[in-house]
């Protein structure tokens, strides 16, 4: 199957599509009013929905270079931004000088298959004008389209969800102006805490509250100094009718003040926040989506629900307590400890995973330079980094209880020669060898799980023990299937590749009908340990 734009069912080309095809990359270009369809030669594309037959001018200036990348080892999320040059059949600067800035403009580039339909084109990137320039009315206009990737304006919990006389009218003085608690997750023997608030301190029929919306958790342990007891989360509502979760203390066996601190344990089955399929919010890959979601940047919801079965082995917990934008809460807390990169599509924001324990099972394509003419070489094969970026003993400090604002589990990983007791792992080991012992003690306040917890640091060990090696290959278009993040195989008897694992990393679409990929190389420390 072919792409189209929105409405498409994919967002590739096939390669049966692309082979021996001709492909051009197409802009359409929204200005003043109209729509300005270019490209760097005359081309007539038929609209099949439409019956309309759209012209393309050749008035782009220059050839358009075209990359998707990944960052494995970024937690943050960059704005994708193309290069263009192009001149429009009206007179720019008096429109500028009308009120039409440029700045207002937003583009579409896609690739075109030529021959085929206007809704078979890939879109790769929408976005608005970025910096643009422009002289007499007959000369080009330089800019880039720069995705619209924009400032999260959201806030969690919202910004009315405030302990307050207003929201609260009884609420004891130490609760007041506090953020309504935000729970997720959930964890067997009491190894999730978040925190509640006294909001109605009438003895005898004291109320907690609990999280901000929804919770899941039909009941929850509470603990205050010296006690602890099983009680139920109900539904309410605050004095402005905002929804709540909350418990109601009347006939409870605690013995309290107002001045107690409370802590909440989710050890019954369930937890805080919901996923959107309605369960307890716990895996990775479910919060992801769900705090995506509640940011105002641009989501591609289709492609974080692709990646969500593999990043959901990952289990979190914890307590948003204090406000902030949902985009700077997952690149703050999830994009650290799990092997992905955010990066943009021309559909919003989506994760691409990590896949470090891939195999050539895995691979989806065999880049053979032996016996293909058509696949050079680009450049020479280059290490990634130095040693002051190598890692090979890792701690990671986790389970964050909440009343006392510290981690109290860790767990390490380093070499078999590690006297502190940490776990052994092949690639330390390797590691220590070659560079000697180079440490790094790191935090999670989301993670209460040891499984999820040692699954971290095996792939911080795969990622950081040892250096890569990323090296690129010129391609014919008929390659441009691939997509950022599939494992392919590598052989090039001249560099000593046979059947090398590597994931692409980024790909570079030229209009001289060649693609550039960019491979970082999978080593694979265990599997030829083995084999020696």
């Amino acid at each position: 199957m072919i792409t189209a734009g929105k409405l498409a069912s994919a967002r590739r080309f096939d390669a049966a599509a692309l082979q021996g095809e001709v492909v051009h990359i197409l802009l359409d270009l929204t200005y003043a009013g109209r729509v300005f369809r270019l490209a760097r030669r005359e081309l007539f594309v038929t609209s099949t929905a439409t019956g309309t037959q759209y012209q393309y001018v050749g008035d782009l200036a220059d050839e358009i270079e075209w990359e998707e990348v990944i960052d494995l080892f970024n937690a943050s999320s960059d704005s994708v931004s193309v290069p263009v040059s192009f001149t429009l059949p009206v007179d720019v600067p008096a429109l500028v000088q009308g009120g039409h800035d440029l700045l207002s403009a937003t583009g579409e580039l896609s690739l075109w298959i030529e021959g085929t339909s206007y809704e078979s084109r890939r879109v790769l990137l929408r976005g608005r004008l970025s910096s643009p320039s422009y002289g007499y009315p007959d000369e080009p206009i330089t800019a880039s389209i720069e995705s619209e990737f924009a400032e999260d304006r959201s806030v969690i919990p919202p910004l009315s969800h405030v302990i307050t006389d207003e929201t609260w009218p009884l609420a004891v003085d130490g609760a007041l102006g506090r953020s309504y608690p935000l729970p997720f997750g959930s964890g067997p023997g009491g190894v999730h805490q978040s925190l509640a608030y006294l909001v109605d301190p009438t003895v005898g029929a004291e109320v907690l509250l609990v999280a901000s919306g929804l919770c899941v958790a039909g009941d929850v342990r509470v603990v205050v100094p010296g006690s602890i007891a099983t009680e139920t989360v109900q539904h309410s509502v605050d004095a402005l009718g905002q929804v709540v979760s909350i418990i109601d203390m009347t006939g409870t066996a605690l013995v309290f003040t107002s001045d107690d601190t409370f802590g909440i344990i989710w050890n019954q089955g369930e937890g805080g926040m919901a996923s959107r399929e309605g369960a307890s919010l716990s895996g990775a890959g479910d919060a992801l989506e769900v705090f995506l979601g509640l940011s105002t940047v641009p989501v591609d919801f289709g492609r974080v629900a692709a990646a969500k079965p593999y990043l959901n082995q990952f289990k979190i917990a914890g307590c948003i307590l204090e406000g902030v934008t949902p985009f700077e809460w997952v690149t703050s807390n999830l994009s650290p400890i799990l092997p992905m990169s955010l990066v943009n599509g021309p559909d919003g924001l989506y994760p691409i995973p990590w896949r470090y324990t891939a195999t050539a099972a895995d691979a989806v394509a065999h880049i053979n330079a032996d016996i293909d003419p058509e696949l050079q070489l680009d450049g020479v094969v280059q290490v990634d980094g130095g040693i002051r970026d190598i890692v090979n003993r890792f701690k990671l400090r986790y389970a964050l209880r909440p009343t006392e604002g510290e981690m109290y589990k860790f767990v390490t990983l380093g070499g078999d020669d590690d006297a502190s007791g940490a776990a052994d792992s092949l690639y330390c080991r390797q590691s220590q060898a070659r560079y000697g012992v180079r440490s790094e003690d790191a935090e999670t306040s989301v993670v209460h799980d040891p499984a999820t917890a040692a699954l971290i640091l095996s792939w911080w060990a795969r990622a950081r023990a040892l250096p890569t090696r990323v090296v690129s290959y010129v391609v014919p278009h008929s390659w441009g299937w691939l997509e950022r993040g599939n494992v392919a195989l590598l052989t090039d008897s001249n560099l000593a590749f046979s059947g090398q694992l590597s994931l692409l990393e980024s790909m570079t679409y030229r209009e001289d009908g060649t693609l550039r990929l960019q491979f970082r190389l999978i080593d694979d420390v265990a599997r030829a340990f083995r084999s020696a």
